[in-house]
């Protein structure tokens, strides 16, 4: 049908045109929120090509999450302020899904990182030069739980995941160096979460792993064993003529991820040291 200078489709041609069925065109109908611009006498309804625009702004509408009722209240009162404020409302709802998306994918590639760090694990403990990291801290941990501070260690993460700090890797714990220097390789001091330098002007608990000498070891096993594994990384310290200046960072490099059983853990360890 052609006529008034417009090319008019049936109801089954103009659902073709946006690839829903002719019943959506139908209930649209019905509730006033589409109208077809002609219906003849016989019943048969005819869109024009003038409404495509406007029948894709309702499908652009209802992907933004507006209700019927909330698009339909928009249609009967749209004006060009009105039109401009809900696209730019989209963009920035597609803005917000993009940054979503891109911090995700930060989080995917860490862990793959870790889990690659793994795959190369050895028996061995060396010196190595580390660069400086930013970690979130927990509170203090409280060493006289039967097991461990599970409380902290939950607000922590949460607090990470609340915040926005995770970017993917696992958390870890901080033993003090003068724990180390009295041999005191149980009680640690604060969970951290390793995060991103752009974050520590919003937050107080972010600290700065200081960049320089590490003894490095690769631990495979839970966290219980680990004492005995700090007594050979003293040994190595000691034996090469090293001297304790600074913390000890345990990192989960592989965990329930990826490991069925936690005695199949990698951990890593990292004490530093400057050389006498």
């Amino acid at each position: 049908m052609n006529n008034d200078n417009k090319l008019y489709f049936t109801t089954g041609e103009f659902a073709k045109l946006f690839h829903i069925n002719k019943k959506t065109l139908f209930y649209y109908n019905e509730i006033d929120l589409f109208k077809p611009e002609k219906i003849l006498p016989n019943g048969y309804m005819y869109y024009s090509h003038t409404q495509i625009e406007l029948l894709g702004i309702i499908f652009s509408l209802k992907d933004m999450g507006m209700s019927l009722k909330e698009i339909k209240d928009f249609i009967n009162k749209r004006s060009i302020d009105n039109v401009i404020n809900i696209l730019n409302s989209e963009i920035i709802n597609i803005e917000n899904e993009i940054n979503k998306l891109k911090a995700n994918k930060e989080r995917l590639i860490n862990k793959i990182k870790s889990i690659e760090e793994s795959k190369n694990y050895k028996r061995e403990i060396k010196l190595a030069y580390e660069d400086e990291e930013y970690l979130v801290l927990s509170n203090s941990i409280d060493n006289s739980k039967e097991y461990y501070d599970i409380d902290t260690y939950v607000n922590h993460v949460n607090y990470c995941f609340d915040n926005d700090l995770n970017i993917g890797y696992s958390t870890g714990t901080i033993i003090s160096m003068d724990n180390l220097i009295i041999g005191n390789y149980k009680d640690c001091s604060f969970y951290f979460t390793k995060t991103n330098k752009e974050n520590i002007s919003n937050h107080t608990n972010i600290i700065k792993k200081p960049k320089g000498l590490y003894v490095v070891g690769y631990f495979k096993g839970y966290y219980d064993k680990l004492p005995y594994f700090y007594e050979k990384l003293i040994s190595y310290i000691n034996n090469n003529n090293l001297k304790i200046i600074g913390n000890s960072y345990e990192k989960v490099l592989a965990d329930e991820l990826v490991c069925k059983n936690i005695d199949d853990y990698i951990i890593k360890v990292s004490i530093q040291v400057s050389e006498n």
